[in-house]
């Protein structure tokens, strides 16, 4: 699904990312790691928010480690939703869309699984920090793509909205079978949500056998 190639970044002559080289697969792929171990930067590599120094992004047999993010067809799903403030939620919704005037039959389904048809017309100011997320993931969904990427999505969220939204968003990323590459720092959750699970540390990318594993790998590094 995506193959990356000795990817490397680096800051200020610390490097980041050591010549990162990993097949992930189709699924729910599960990565952890310490604070600063540069997931946010491998993720943002992916994407395109940011220029990787050297190396491969291979989507799908697709290479586009020199495209911008637009041409990617990637979804993301940030830590805070970023909702503007001044559109209904449909609008959100369809930001991303060229054509907006109204929504594919995927993402009516999607919308009606979600719970979100009563928000629609209303502003992100007055839905919870639970349908705020949800709103977000059906922006990044609504672009058709190939690839969603997660970074922390209920990081914000207390454990109750957290433990009902999780089966939610692993749902609808089965039932529309797009890959995913999810970052958490909750055990709980990447076992819930994972199906592939990966541990960064020092720069480089380590496949495990659950979160759990990915997590006691941490706890090592912090004794």
């Amino acid at each position: 699904m995506l193959e990356i190639k000795g990817l490397r970044k680096t800051y200020n002559n610390k490097i980041v990312l050591n010549d990162i080289s990993i097949e992930l697969d189709s699924g729910i792929n599960v990565i952890v790691g310490l604070n600063g171990t540069g997931k946010s930067t491998l993720l943002k590599s992916i994407s395109g928010i940011i220029k990787v120094d050297s190396g491969k992004i291979i989507l799908k047999k697709r290479d586009i480690t020199n495209l911008p993010p637009e041409k990617r067809n990637i979804g993301y799903v940030p830590q805070q939703p970023y909702l503007f403030a001044h559109m209904n939620i449909r609008d959100n919704i369809m930001y991303g869309l060229k054509k907006k005037s109204q929504m594919s039959d995927e993402i009516k389904e999607a919308v009606e699984f979600l719970d979100m048809e009563k928000y629609l017309d209303l502003k992100p100011s007055e839905l919870s920090g639970g349908y705020k997320s949800r709103t977000s993931l059906l922006r990044a969904l609504a672009i058709k793509p190939e690839l969603m990427i997660l970074d922390e999505p209920t990081s914000s969220l207390d454990i109750y909205s957290k433990r009902i939204l999780i089966p939610y968003f692993k749902s609808i990323l089965n039932k529309f079978n797009i890959p995913a590459i999810y970052v958490t720092h909750d055990p709980w959750e990447g076992n819930e949500i994972g199906d592939n699970f990966i541990f960064l540390s020092e720069g480089k990318l380590i496949k495990t056998n659950s979160s759990d594993e990915a997590f006691l790998r941490i706890k090592k590094y912090l004794a």
